[in-house]
C-alpha cells in the first residue's frame, strides 16, 4: 500500500495548509477565541471559495467528487493550525451522509449551501453512555401524521451554536433507528452549551415534542443503522486525519524550540534525552500519520478490513497522541503553557481527539475482538 499522496492530494493539503496558516495568525485566533461563538467565519468563506468545503461531495452538487481521504487531507491542515471549523462536523458527518443517503430534493437543496458555505450542519449522534454513537439511540422519533415527533437529549454536540441544521439520530421502532435534519431553531429544541477540553463549544441539544415533516428523515427512517455505522467509521476516520495534523504541528514547534533553547551553553537538541524523547514523538506521529492514512484509504475502497484498521488508528491517535503531546509540552518547559505560545492548544486538542469516539482502551478492545472472531 503506498501511502505518500498523490498529486490531486497534495494540491488540495497545500492550498487548505496555505489558506488557513496565513489567515489564522496568532493575534487571528485570539481573536476567535474570545468571541461569542468562536467560529472563524472567514476562514470557512475562504474555504468555501477554494472549493475545499465540496472536495469530498458529488459533482452533481457542485463538489469536487472526491471521498473521504481528501476530507482527511483537509482535516490534517485543520489539525496543523488548530483551526476553529466545523469541517468535521459539517462536511464529513453530515453533508457526506446527505450525499450518500439523502433524497434528491435534500441533495440539490442542501449541499450547494455546504459548498458555498452558507450552510452550517451539526452531526448529533453521542447520548449518556455511549461514547462510540454506534448504540440504539434513547432519542425516539414517532410517527406523528405524516411526520415525526422527536423526543430525548443528544449529548457534546460539535457547530451545533452555529448550525443551520442539526442530522440527528433517533429510534423508529423497537430495534430500529433513523437519521432526521431538524431546525436548531425549532419550537422544543434547547441548546445547552458548554466549552471543552479544546475550548471548543459543545452542546447538548434537548429535543422536547419537535415536530418534522416526513421529508426530513435522510434515507428510509427503519434502515438507518447501516448509514449510522458509516457515518460513525467517516467521523473516527477525520479525528485521526486531525490527529495526525496536530501531532505533526506540536512536533515541529518542538523541533525549533530545542534547535534554538541553550543550556549550560549549549542547544538543548544535542542533549541526548532530549534527542531520545523527540525521536519517540517524532515514531508515534508517524505511526499516527500512517495509520490514519491508511484507515481511510480502507475505508474509501469499501474494504472489509477497514474497522479494524479504523480501530488501530484511533488508538495510535489516541495513545500516541497523548505521548506526543506531553512530549512536546516536556521539551518545552515553563513556555509550552504560557497561552501567548501556540502549544498550548496543541496540547488541548491532541487531548479532547484522545478521547472522542472512544479512547485508546476502547478502540483496542474493539481491534482484539475483531481478530479473535
Amino acid at each position: 500500500m503506498d501511502l505518500e499522496l498523490d498529486e490531486n492530494q497534495n494540491a488540495i493539503a497545500e492550498l487548505a495548509l496555505q489558506i488557513l496558516r496565513e489567515s489564522l495568525t496568532r493575534e487571528r485566533l485570539r481573536a476567535i477565541e474570545a468571541s461569542d461563538d468562536r467560529f472563524a467565519g472567514d476562514e470557512w468563506q475562504k474555504l468555501a471559495a477554494a472549493g475545499l468545503l465540496g472536495v469530498p461531495l458529488a459533482e452533481d452538487v457542485g463538489g469536487g467528487g472526491f471521498g473521504i481521504v481528501e476530507a482527511c487531507v483537509v482535516l490534517e491542515q485543520v489539525g496543523k493550525t488548530v483551526a476553529p471549523l466545523p469541517y468535521l462536523s459539517t462536511v464529513v458527518g453530515a453533508a457526506m451522509t446527505i450525499d450518500a443517503a439523502g433524497s434528491a430534493e435534500q441533495r440539490s437543496k442542501l449541499l450547494p449551501r455546504v459548498i458555498d458555505g452558507s450552510l452550517i450542519l451539526a452531526t448529533a449522534l453521542a447520548e449518556d453512555g455511549d461514547d462510540l454513537a454506534e448504540g440504539l439511540p434513547r432519542t425516539t422519533a414517532t410517527k406523528d401524521g405524516d411526520g415525526f415527533r422527536l423526543d430525548g437529549t443528544k449529548r457534546l454536540v460539535s457547530a451545533a451554536h452555529v448550525a443551520g441544521l442539526l442530522l440527528v439520530s433517533a429510534k423508529t421502532g423497537t430495534d430500529t433507528v433513523g437519521l432526521f435534519l431538524v431546525d436548531p431553531r425549532a419550537t422544543g429544541v434547547g441548546l445547552d452549551t458548554t466549552e471543552t477540553t479544546a475550548r471548543e463549544p459543545l452542546s447538548n441539544v434537548r429535543l422536547e415534542g419537535v415536530r418534522v415533516g416526513a421529508d426530513a428523515a435522510v434515507g428510509a427512517p427503519h434502515e438507518g443503522a447501516q448509514v449510522i455505522a458509516s457515518l460513525v467509521r467517516r467521523l473516527t476516520a477525520g479525528l485521526c486525519a486531525t490527529q495526525a495534523g496536530v501531532c505533526a504541528e506540536a512536533l515541529r514547534l518542538t523541533a525549533a524550540h530545542v534547535s534554538e533553547r541553550e543550556q549550560f551553553g549549549q542547544k538543548i537538541a544535542t542533549f541526548q534525552a532530549v534527542a531520545q524523547r523527540a525521536a519517540d514523538a517524532f515514531i508515534d506521529t508517524e505511526a499516527i500519520t500512517l495509520t490514519a492514512r491508511q484507515a481511510a484509504w480502507l475505508l474509501a475502497s469499501g474494504r472489509p478490513d477497514a474497522d479494524a484498521a479504523l480501530d488501530s488508528a484511533k488508538y495510535w491517535a489516541a495513545d500516541g497522541g497523548f505521548r506526543v503531546a506531553h512530549a512536546a509540552q516536556h521539551l518545552h518547559g515553563g513556555i509550552g503553557v504560557d497561552q501567548e505560545y501556540p502549544l498550548f492548544r496543541y496540547f488541548r486538542w491532541t487531548r479532547q481527539i484522545e478521547l472522542t469516539l472512544g479512547g485508546a482502551a476502547t478502540h483496542l478492545r474493539q481491534l482484539g475482538d475483531r481478530i479473535a472472531s
